[in-house]
C-alpha cells in the first residue's frame, strides 16, 4: 500500500510539473505577443519622416511656365536675380546671395542647411545662400525642376580680414524650394506635413 500511494504521488508530482511548465509557457507566449503588439504600436505611433522630392522634379508644364512662375515666386520671397548669371533661354535663373544669419547664432544655421569644412574652427559671423533654379524640358508639354543651393560662411581673419567659405549644401533647402515651386505651379501643397521645429528660408 505505501508503494502503491508513493507511485501516486510521483506520478501527480510529475503532472504538476507538467502543467507548471505548459502554463509557464503559455506565459511566455502570451508574453511574446504581448510585446510585439506594443512594439507594433510603438512603430505606427512613431512619426513618419517624409522623403525629399525627387530632384530635378518631373511636372507637367512647358518650361517656359516654370520660369514665369520661378520668377513669380523669388519675387513675393523678396529674392533678387542675378541678371548676369541668369539665363531665360537656357532655362536657367541665379539669385543673388542672401545672407540669413548673423551673430552667435549662424553656426548652428549654417550646420542646419550645410556641412561646412571640418578644419575651419572659428566663429561664423554671418551665414548666406545663392540659388540655380533650372528648368529642364523633357518634350513640348512636360519639364523638369533642378534646384542647387550653395552656402557660405563668413569668419574674421586677423591676417586677412572677412572671408567667405562654402560649404556643402545637405538638401533642405532645395526640397524646400522645390515644394514651394511645384505647389505653385500645380496648386497644391506640397510643404512638410510633420515639420515642427523646421528652419524656412523661403
Amino acid at each position: 500500500m505505501a508503494q502503491a500511494a508513493m507511485r501516486v504521488r510521483g506520478v501527480r508530482g510529475v503532472g504538476g510539473a507538467a502543467r507548471q511548465w505548459v502554463g509557464a509557457s503559455l506565459l511566455v507566449a502570451i508574453f511574446a505577443m504581448g510585446a510585439e503588439g506594443v512594439w507594433a504600436q510603438l512603430q505606427l505611433s512613431r512619426p513618419k519622416v517624409e522623403a525629399p522630392l525627387e530632384n530635378p522634379y518631373p511636372i507637367g508644364v512647358p518650361r517656359e511656365k516654370i520660369i514665369e512662375a520661378v520668377r513669380a515666386v523669388l519675387q513675393e520671397c523678396k529674392i533678387e536675380l542675378d541678371e548676369e548669371r541668369t539665363r531665360p533661354s537656357e532655362g536657367k535663373l541665379t539669385t543673388k546671395p542672401v545672407v540669413f544669419s548673423r551673430g552667435g547664432a549662424t553656426r548652428n544655421n549654417l550646420e542646419y542647411f550645410a556641412a561646412m569644412p571640418a578644419s575651419d574652427v572659428r566663429s561664423w559671423t554671418q551665414g548666406r545662400y545663392f540659388l540655380e533654379i533650372t528648368a529642364l524640358p523633357l518634350d513640348q508639354n512636360r519639364s523638369q525642376i533642378f534646384v542647387s543651393a550653395h552656402f557660405e560662411g563668413r569668419y574674421a581673419d586677423a591676417s586677412s580680414g572677412a572671408q567667405w567659405t562654402e560649404g556643402q549644401s545637405n538638401g533642405r533647402l532645395e526640397d524646400e524650394a522645390l515644394r514651394g515651386l511645384a505647389g505653385k505651379i500645380l496648386g497644391i501643397d506640397l510643404s512638410l506635413k510633420s515639420a515642427t521645429t523646421q528652419r524656412r528660408l523661403l
